[in-house]
C-alpha cells in the first residue's frame, strides 16, 4: 500500500497536522465512502481532522467529553 503525507493546518490554532494516507483511500472517501471504512488505519482524531479541519486538541476543547449539566 503506497502511503503519502497529507498535511493541513488546524482552522483554530493554526497547528500543522501531517498524517500518512493511501491516495486511493482518500479518493474513495471524497467520492462518498464513509471515512471510517475508507481509512480505518487513521485514529478517530485524524479522521475528524480531515472531516472538520480541527486538530484533536481544538476539537476536544470545543466539544470535550465533559458535558455541563443544565439545572
Amino acid at each position: 500500500m503506497k502511503m503519502i503525507d497529507a498535511t493541513s493546518t488546524c482552522l483554530i490554532c493554526q497547528e500543522s497536522v501531517t498524517m500518512k494516507v493511501n491516495p486511493q483511500d482518500y479518493a474513495q472517501w471524497k467520492a462518498g465512502e464513509l471515512i471510517q471504512i475508507a481509512m480505518p488505519y487513521l485514529s478517530s482524531g485524524e479522521r475528524e481532522f480531515l472531516i472538520s479541519g480541527f486538530c484533536e486538541a481544538c476539537f476536544d476543547a470545543m466539544f470535550g467529553e465533559d458535558e455541563a449539566s443544565i439545572d
